[in-house]
């Protein structure tokens, strides 16, 4: 026999970990579990760190062979499986079912979780692997404690309370429902718009000095004289029955130049208008049917036509804007004060674009 065939013989089979001292030194647990070897299920009757006895039909040549042993540990709602290494090694006569599973390896990689399965089951405590599931209070509910009677002031205070989150949430919806409300039906221009009333505008026809100035003035008389450059001396009468505005370069010793404003001539059957630039984009919303509106300092909103037919006799002041003739539609009712400051808004008909997406 060589050297080599004599290490191979002296060298010992482990049974058991070398940090036992004795093969029984961890005493089987009688606990529920299984084992599964190949496709044969094996009922477990009790089990150690070193070993682990079942029950059930092995081939007769399995005896003292090393197999490849699934420990399963079924518990309320799932199961553990833990994978070993073991020695199948027959108990008791030919007909006995007894059998013995040692593991091969008895520190190996499932000693941890058996260990911890093992020392639960023990102390009677809902087991788990890791920190997945666990539970190591009562197992039984307890019973909820009776609710205390409230008292009349705190029911009251409850009331109070949930009325108070009722009140506030509408209040935030509402406000989020005006937002909305105001972004889609409404687009505003950038430019205030200044109410007057209608009325032709004298202009100073020529360079010079105010010399007379009558703000009451009737039809026929004169309104005012101008004391030209030139040295001659020209005097405006009234050219109608209405009302003399004057304007801010009208008053006795103004030095004018030729065409300043200087009155402003107001008829019986005035209305209340303003002229302003609106944006290529109002001017699409008006022609796509959007109704203009004016909103005035105090809150309140006017309906008003525009014309956009007066381009400043032909000549565009701005390349981007456009000159608007603001009417309102019923001054009688509207109660405008002049030289109001109001904003121009287009108010979306989006019954009238529904319908003509849809065809009607």
């Amino acid at each position: 026999m060589s050297d080599t065939d004599q290490m191979l013989v002296l060298e010992p089979e482990n049974k058991i970990s070398s940090s036992f001292v004795y093969e029984d030194e961890h005493p089987q647990l009688q606990m529920p579990f299984s084992a599964q070897i190949g496709d044969r299920r094996l009922e477990g009757k009790s089990i150690s760190v070193t070993h682990a006895k079942v029950s059930g039909l092995m081939p007769p040549s399995g005896h003292g062979t090393r197999e490849s042993a699934v420990l399963r540990f079924d518990f309320e709602g799932f199961s553990v499986n833990l994978y070993a290494d073991v020695e199948v090694e027959k108990v008791g006569a030919s007909d006995n079912a007894d059998i013995c599973l040692r593991f091969t390896d008895p520190v190996g990689s499932h000693l941890a979780p058996l260990r911890y399965i093992m020392n639960s089951h023990l102390a009677g405590d809902l087991v788990t692997v890791g920190r997945f599931l666990g539970y190591t209070g009562p197992t039984e509910i307890k019973e909820k404690a009776p609710a205390a009677k409230l008292s009349g002031s705190q029911r009251l205070g409850n009331v109070l309370r949930k009325g108070g989150l009722v009140v506030l949430s509408l209040g935030l919806i509402a406000m989020a429902a005006n937002v909305i409300h105001q972004r889609v039906m409404f687009s505003y221009e950038a430019r205030p718009v200044t109410l007057a009333t209608s009325g032709e505008t004298l202009r100073a026809t020529a360079a010079g000095q105010i010399s007379y100035a009558n703000e009451t003035a009737r039809f026929g008389e004169v309104a005012y004289s101008i004391s030209a450059n030139s040295g001659d001396l020209l005097s405006v009468r009234m050219p109608c029955d209405c009302e003399v505005i004057p304007l801010a370069e009208f008053y006795e010793g103004a030095t004018i130049l030729a065409g300043t404003p200087l009155v402003k001539l107001v008829a019986s059957d005035a209305t209340i208008e303003a002229t302003t630039l609106i944006s290529y984009e109002g001017a699409a919303r008006l022609l796509a049917g959007d109704q203009p509106e004016l909103v005035l300092s105090d809150g309140r909103v006017v309906p008003v036509s525009i014309d956009l037919s007066g381009q400043n006799d032909g000549v565009q002041t701005n390349a981007s804007l456009l000159t608007a003739q603001v009417t309102l539609l019923d001054p009688d009712q509207a109660d405008v004060a002049l030289d109001q400051t109001a904003r121009l808004r287009f108010r979306r008909a989006l019954f009238s674009e529904l319908t003509a997406g849809a065809g009607i």
